[in-house]
């Protein structure tokens, strides 16, 4: 029982760690915050706010894939070989893949031009909420620029 717990354990450590070191990730995570914010504008059914979950789970758990690619590739290949970047590259379209269907789901969600007049009334309405909106939107880059760690630093 204690390795199942363990499990998680190191599930959770190499999340927190791609989250520390891969930039593209902080980038889907935070869009998958403001997406799910931005929802509650929306009259969405429970059916949409699971074709929400599965897009961001798909395209998180597609970085989180490509980053462990990378990572063992870099480590059975540390010099350059066209094998080794087949890998990383073809790793790396898996996820643009899944970025561009996250994007047209979300379009296909959220493209209603009055429901987005009523988010722009909203906030040019309500000067906390926008201020709100702004300080988050810098707190939020700069958990996206944050500096990454240097690759030998990592474990």
């Amino acid at each position: 029982m204690r390795d199942f717990f363990k499990a998680f354990l190191y599930a959770g450590q190499g999340i927190v760690s791609a989250v520390k070191g891969q930039r593209n990730l902080r980038i889907h995570l935070t869009a998958a915050v403001y997406v799910t914010a931005f929802s509650f504008f929306y009259e969405l059914s429970g059916t949409d706010y699971v074709l929400l979950m599965l897009t961001f789970s798909s395209v998180i758990s597609a970085e989180l894939i490509n980053t462990a690619i990378e990572a063992a590739v870099d480590i059975c290949s540390p010099e350059k070989n066209s094998l080794a970047k087949l890998a990383k590259d073809a790793a790396a379209g898996a996820v643009l893949v899944t970025a561009i269907f996250a994007v047209i789901t979300g379009l296909i969600l959220f493209l209603d031009i009055d429901v987005i007049k009523s988010i722009i009334a909203y906030y040019s309405q309500n000067i906390p909420a926008l201020l709100g909106l702004i300080v988050s939107a810098i707190l939020a880059g700069i958990f996206i620029v944050r500096p990454q760690k240097d690759k030998k630093e990592r474990k």
